[in-house]
């Protein structure tokens, strides 16, 4: 009789502890809301809920952190943050660590430690975590290769229909790598992923729109997935995009000065073929007012980022005249990019 009495306690208690619960996750989430829009009260208290060690405001504080909204950027900073609060078993975390210690800065890469994070939380369910420990077994970063545990993670991720699994699955068949090609697979795959906002999913769906491997094409659904993908501030697509309006591809009228704001875009994201593109724009004034300045400085930039066609024109540059106006007329804008 004492212990069916203890048990009914502990459940009256348990029930009792949800709702407290729930409402410390949402009083924690608003003080991070109201900090990344600037409330130094906020995020002091935040931050005193974090250092004494209440799993979740730790786990915002990292976000504070990495994000530069509402705290200075540090992705140090984040990651200790983020790993005092994957210590207690908060995936999450765990999985945020693990991407720090993936594609952070530099002093912070730490291949085996990303993956041990990975591991931790893919095991324990988190699909997150199971697309990323499977993308970085089949790539063999921090670890040798192994394409049949990696393909297995990301099966499990893509069966909790997580995005970034479906994508990684989907492009294993598109390019047939380890398996027999299969584009039609692959859009069954990709497809989902796309819809679910995964950028790299929309930009390969717009190709495959575009192109019509594995979908009937349709320019008009390539354009529609190509903006997506381009508004979630993928270079790629913003790069693709502005070649789509500078050319009047896929049923648009060519209008140069989109072009160049696409191209800046994925120009002042770093991307090498946007950066030469908007090199080509500016000194030909193709929607822009000419400016061989400027032309000159985003050719430079494309050359230093190792790409081919632009270290070429600066050797042009260097041979001719700088004042010349058809230095650099003839030479052909970079070719949209094939995905395979």
């Amino acid at each position: 009789m004492l212990r069916c009495l203890l048990l009914l306690l502990c459940a009256v208690l348990a029930g009792a502890a949800a709702p407290v619960a729930a409402q410390d996750d949402a009083r924690i989430a608003d003080l991070a809301k109201r900090a990344r829009e600037g409330s130094v009260e906020s995020r002091a208290e935040l931050e005193k809920l974090a250092t004494a060690g209440n799993t979740l405001a730790e786990y915002r504080m990292g976000h504070l952190r990495l994000s530069g909204r509402g705290a200075t950027r540090s992705e140090a900073a984040a990651l200790e943050w983020f790993e005092r609060a994957a210590k207690k078993e908060h995936l999450p975390s765990a999985h945020d660590a693990g991407a720090i210690r993936e594609i952070g800065a530099a002093e912070l890469r730490n291949p085996q430690e990303a993956l041990r994070w990975y591991r931790y939380a893919a095991e324990r369910g988190y699909a997150h975590s199971q697309a990323s420990l499977g993308n970085m077994l089949i790539e063999g970063i921090g670890t040798p290769r192994d394409a049949e545990q990696g393909r297995a993670w990301l099966e499990k991720a893509a069966a909790q229909k997580q995005p970034r699994g479906q994508y990684l699955l989907g492009m294993l068949d598109y390019s047939g790598r380890d398996v027999e090609r299969d584009y039609e697979r692959a859009f069954e795959l990709i497809r989902p992923a796309a819809e679910g906002r995964d950028r790299a999913a929309q930009y390969q769906l717009a190709q495959m729109y575009g192109t019509g491997r594995g979908v009937e094409l349709d320019q008009a659904l390539a354009l529609d997935w190509l903006r997506k993908a381009a508004n979630q501030r993928l270079p790629d697509a913003q790069h693709l995009l502005g070649v789509v309006y500078l050319r009047g591809l896929y049923g648009v009228k060519p209008n140069p000065k989109t072009a160049a704001e696409w191209f800046r875009r994925a120009g002042t994201q770093g991307h090498a073929g946007a950066q030469y593109d908007l090199g080509l724009v500016y000194y030909n004034g193709w929607g822009v007012e000419r400016d061989p300045r400027q032309a000159l400085g985003w050719i430079n930039e494309a050359a230093k980022n190792g790409h081919p066609q632009a270290q070429e024109t600066l050797q042009k540059f260097r041979e001719i005249r700088r004042d010349d106006p058809n230095a650099v007329r003839d030479v052909p804008l970079t070719q949209p990019q094939d995905s395979n």
